[in-house]
């Protein structure tokens, strides 16, 4: 009988903290694709130029040798909100699952917005990678301007930062934009993955815990 292989996918914010990032993905041993949301991101590196004596900073987020990095599409100094990473393959351990990442920079060009497809064997997959920063007017219209393909299983995971009784414990207040969310959504046949109330992030102290982090 062939063994069925299977691909882990994991999410994750991480606060912009190089070290973590560098220990999770020295760490992961069965995490494939890895989805961060407020990534790292600063100079890794100097790029000649002939207009600067002293070259340009080359901006990029946490590298490590086991993984490609898939960036959003972004511009000029356009700061990237989410990036994914896929394992690289290892040729000295068998029955690995195959698949490949294609990003879909055209279908989205917008830091907090990455659309990714998926191909495992024959079966096509979409990945939809979302940070919702409240402070960037355009970034939920960004994700609600998206029309899903029917025909195209598609995971929509990331840190929406959007409180609804949907979703969220008790007693925490409904943000404003939180209708537009669950609208869009049904409208895209989407189902909430999550267990509704369970939750995904601690807050700190002065912080209620959440459930702004979804699939």
């Amino acid at each position: 009988m062939m063994e069925q292989l299977t691909i882990q996918l994991a999410a994750v914010n991480m606060h912009k903290c190089n070290a973590i990032t560098h220990a999770l993905l020295n760490t992961s041993t069965n995490i494939h694709i890895l989805l961060i949301q407020e990534p790292w991101y600063d100079t890794i590196g100097t790029a000649r130029k002939d207009s600067s004596k002293e070259g340009v900073d080359v901006l990029g987020g946490v590298s490590s040798p086991g993984w490609d990095i898939l960036y959003p599409g972004i511009s000029g100094t356009q700061q990237p909100k989410m990036m994914a990473y896929m394992r690289k393959p290892d040729r000295s351990k068998r029955n690995q699952p195959c698949f490949t990442i294609g990003p879909w920079s055209d279908i989205c060009t917008h830091p907090c917005v990455q659309v990714l497809d998926v191909w495992i064997k024959n079966e096509n997959w979409q990945v939809i990678n979302f940070y919702h920063d409240v402070q960037d007017k355009t970034a939920l219209p960004a994700l609600l301007g998206l029309n899903i393909d029917a025909t195209t299983p598609t995971l929509v995971i990331g840190n929406f930062n959007t409180h609804s009784p949907t979703w969220s414990p008790p007693n925490i207040p409904r943000s404003t934009w939180a209708a537009k969310v669950e609208e869009w959504a049904s409208t895209n046949l989407l189902t909430l993955a999550n267990d509704p109330g369970v939750i995904t992030r601690r807050g700190a102290d002065h912080e209620r815990d959440s459930t702004i982090d979804k699939a």
